[in-house]
């Protein structure tokens, strides 16, 4: 009797071994189908490298980029231009300059490399925190971005674009993705400016870390490194990188960014 309770008490016990382990499988498969890698915010500080062509400027500007009341581009002879624009989506820990206490503070190091770049590029930030977002000023007090000159004969055509007429309450898509409404949704940002809130002055663009407020840098350095670093406010939940370029590209063109969080000393 005694064995027949025990064969009976450990196939039973087996039978909740196998079930547990299934119902576990069937849970991570449900996560991952609802949270896939690409879209989850990193719970380790791993770099991400990303590549694009001339055909992933998915954006046309007449000089504006997204902000409550639309800010400049570019500045000096660049300030009236047509641009060609991307968001490129940061996968990776994003800056932050807060309370230690309440966040894992540090910034996050961009490398790139341009090839055969005709005209200007330049680069921007967009952060999401909370409900609204923030981005780097190129005028006044804190004023910051990347300014990088090209010397490649401009090309004669691009992708296909969308002009951007309105600068807040927009939804924006990927690099290289174009509107389809019925796949673009999951990868899609919605950016809101908080009319009523700030925005500005806490999102900056370096190369020198002693400089947390960033600067503008004009350069002719077709690769490079900076840094993009955040001086205070809630932490961040999406990083996006704005590219823009005022000249069609070359069939040649190319740009490699890798990013990494690292964290602050202390």
């Amino acid at each position: 009797m005694d064995l027949s309770r025990r064969a009976a008490a450990g196939f039973a016990l087996v039978v909740l071994i196998v079930g547990g382990l299934f119902a576990v499988q069937l849970t991570a498969e449900e996560w991952l189908t609802l949270n896939p890698p690409d879209r989850m915010t990193p719970v380790i500080d791993s770099p991400e490298t990303v590549h694009f062509g001339k055909n992933d400027f998915n954006y046309v500007s007449w000089k504006y980029r997204p902000y409550k009341e639309p800010l400049l581009i570019a500045t000096g002879e660049d300030r009236d231009s047509l641009w060609y624009l991307m968001f490129v989506h940061a996968n990776v820990t994003p800056p932050y300059g807060g309370n230690p206490k309440l966040g894992r503070t540090g910034y996050v190091k961009v490398d790139y490399n341009l090839h055969d770049l005709a005209g200007t590029a330049a680069f921007h930030v967009l952060a999401l925190t909370g409900s609204s977002w923030r981005t780097n000023r190129i005028e006044g007090f804190g004023s910051s971005g990347l300014f990088v000159g090209g010397d490649a004969e401009p090309g004669t055509s691009m992708g296909p674009t969308t002009e951007m007429t309105n600068y807040n309450d927009i939804l924006v898509l990927p690099a290289g993705v174009r509107k389809d409404p019925e796949n673009a949704a999951p990868y899609s940002y919605y950016i809101h400016f908080d009319p009523a809130s700030g925005g500005l002055n806490s999102l900056h663009v370096t190369r020198d870390l002693s400089r947390v407020k960033g600067e503008i840098i004009d350069t002719t350095d077709r690769s490079g490194s900076f840094y993009l670093t955040c001086s205070g406010g809630p932490a961040i939940d999406a990083l996006l990188l704005l590219v823009a370029v005022d000249e069609m590209q070359p069939d040649t063109f190319s740009l490699s960014l890798n990013m990494q969080f690292i964290r602050s000393e202390g």
